[in-house]
């Protein structure tokens, strides 16, 4: 069990390094783009953004997870064929479904533009966000399926490509151009575009265009549940941006919640590396009793590993963001530690609800989808009129706690996994005392403010482990591992390798 999640954190660490590159070369240059992007500016771009994942969500059709599903649920002998067969279908369904919502998109620019921005001659804008949801679609599906043969240093390559070209072409857009929002989102969305070409030619077994109704009819019936999932995600953040256009100060103020929630997202570095990596591991393993094992212990070290980085961004907030963001952005460092908790939050979703994916039981997930969703709208439409963007914070908190509650009750109903409630608790007791005391301790970027809250969060590890949280075995493997050598059962191959070359 152990050389399995020892094997997922490989994976993980690999795939995380994108995100993380991606994200310190987002925060690196917020300096620099705020000094040429207006807080309204900002907030266009953001709903923009918002606008094009919230509408992904459907017409990724739940076909992603779906193929590594199927993928794994073919014997390793037939793989290479009944295997890739059915990753071509769910590719050229998922490319098809792209073309079609985009389409859309283009057809209805003009009420779409009006609604979300205010302006009806906005309409360019629409078009720029029909050609990012194709760009982002066609490069996650095919990038997927580096993830489905476990080649996590091919999909790190590709994605430090991504990198490279998007961030070149933003900076050309925004700061030599000054193309404002759109050279903000046409920057990102070239990126994607660009290395479509790239990947497709390193993933020719998987791009051959496939469409067997007896192949997909198993798998939508798998895949098309999921979706509220994942429009409900996308919900918690369309909504939230939407009510503060209408309701929370209009633009302006959306540029810097979206400010706020770019210095959050840098909790979103575990999350997605741990998204990337866990469906492959938990489908991998054959046996129940050792998944729901390896689940739990996951689980709780998911808790300590998210709970230190939710706590040090907690307090780090105020002063890094009031060293690196413009006054006029400066409100966003009160909103960063409510959004970086609902991000660890949200990261538990992942880990709870794989159980119902593993045996195939999906159905309620549209009921898991749609509490969560009510939850948020609710929240909003009550916090954001009358305490402005801090309530659009607290209520991404209750969303997504609503969310992660739903989904675990309803992934034990049907794969109980005895989680280790008691030493996952801790962490979380730790977290909340490190949000609440960002809010109490000195502000400002003086030795005071920088010296307090530096000092709880390199010592936020310490505080957990006195309270008894690492047990004698995992303390004896964990000291193993520094030593440069491993216990006993440690160190086998742990696990199934790329099946595809």
């Amino acid at each position: 069990m152990y050389s399995r999640i020892l094997k997922l954190a490989s994976h993980s660490a690999v795939y995380g390094v994108a995100s993380v590159a991606s994200k310190i070369v987002a925060l690196l240059l917020l300096p620099l783009y705020t000094r040429y992007l207006t807080p309204t500016m900002y907030g266009t771009a953001e709903v923009m953004l918002t606008l094009s994942l919230f509408v992904s969500a459907f017409a990724r059709l739940g076909l992603q997870n779906a193929m590594m599903r199927f993928f794994y649920d073919v014997p390793v002998e037939e793989r290479m064929t009944r295997g890739v067969r059915n990753v071509r279908a769910a590719l050229t369904t998922t490319y098809l479904s792209a073309i079609v919502v985009a389409l859309l998109l283009l057809a209805l620019r003009h009420p779409l533009a009006s609604f979300f921005l205010g302006d009806a001659d906005y309409t360019f804008l629409i078009k720029v966000v029909a050609l990012g949801l194709f760009a982002n679609i066609a490069y996650s599906a095919l990038t997927a399926t580096f993830r489905i043969q476990q080649r996590p240093a091919a999909f790190l390559a590709v994605s430090l490509a991504n990198i490279v070209v998007s961030t070149g072409l933003t900076y050309w857009f925004v700061t030599d151009l000054k193309w404002g929002a759109r050279g903000l989102l046409l920057g990102n969305f070239l990126g994607f575009l660009f290395l479509v070409p790239v990947a497709m030619a390193m993933q020719r077994a998987f791009i051959k265009p496939l469409l067997d109704w007896a192949i997909l009819r198993p798998m939508l019936k798998f895949a098309l549940p999921t979706i509220p999932m994942a429009v409900a995600y996308q919900s918690l953040t369309l909504i939230d941006r939407s009510v503060i256009r209408h309701f929370g100060g209009g633009l302006d103020q959306l540029g810097v919640y979206a400010l706020a929630a770019k210095f959050a997202g840098v909790v979103m570095l575990v999350v997605t590396a741990l998204q990337l990596s866990w469906q492959p591991f938990a489908y991998s393993i054959e046996d129940d009793g050792e998944a729901k094992r390896s689940f739990a212990v996951v689980t709780t070290w998911f808790a300590a590993i998210m709970g230190w980085l939710v706590a040090g961004l907690a307090l780090l907030a105020d002063p890094v963001v009031q060293l690196m963001a413009p006054p006029d952005y400066a409100q966003a460092a009160e909103l960063v530690p409510l959004l970086a908790l609902g991000t660890g939050i949200f990261g538990a979703y992942f880990l709870v609800g794989i159980g119902a994916s593993r045996v195939k039981r999906t159905g309620w997930h549209v009921l898991v989808a749609f509490g969560a969703v009510a939850v948020s709208l609710i929240a909003n439409l009550l916090l954001v009129p009358a305490v402005g963007v801090m309530g659009a914070a607290i209520a991404d908190v209750l969303a997504n706690t609503a969310l992660t509650v739903f989904m675990l009750i309803r992934a034990q109903r049907v794969f109980r996994v005895e989680y280790e409630v008691g030493r996952i608790l801790r962490p979380v007791v730790l977290v909340g005392g490190a949000v609440v005391a960002a809010y109490l301790l000195p502000t400002g970027t003086g030795w005071q403010s920088w010296g307090t809250r530096g000092a709880l969060a390199l010592g936020w590890p310490l505080l957990l482990v006195a309270t008894g949280f690492v047990n004698r075995a995992e303390g004896t493997r964990i000291v193993n591992l520094v030593r440069g050598r491993r216990g006993a059962g440690s160190g086998g191959a742990g696990g199934d390798g790329p099946v595809v070359a």
